[in-house]
């Protein structure tokens, strides 16, 4: 039996002129749900500082398959039903394993 890779993603999310503020206390709710969830190793949001309306989520789920149980979970379905998916301009999601953290074993 294979070991579960560690899977990190990053999410960058535009939001629509003016909504920034209303997006954002959206996902600062998404992440206090979601920082409780089985496999979930890294759940944070972070804001551009040359355009506010940038708000990156970097993530690290424990396997793929504890990442794809979130995606189906209470807090996502909680998240969108609120509306705040419609705050979007423009949404990105890059899903990536680990090469090196730099440091020596």
């Amino acid at each position: 039996m294979s070991i579960p890779t560690p899977l990190t993603l990053i999410a960058i999310a535009t939001a629509l002129p003016g909504q920034e503020k209303i997006l954002r206390a959206a996902q600062e709710r998404l992440v206090s749900e979601t920082v409780e969830e089985r496999g979930c190793l890294r759940y944070e949001l972070h804001q551009s500082i040359e355009d506010g309306r940038v708000l990156v989520f970097v993530e690290t789920w424990a396997s793929d398959a504890d990442w794809r149980a979130h995606m189906q979970g209470g807090a996502i379905k909680r998240f969108h039903a609120s509306g705040a998916g419609n705050l979007f301009q423009d949404f990105s999601l890059i899903r990536m394993n680990l090469v090196t953290d730099g440091k020596q074993n």
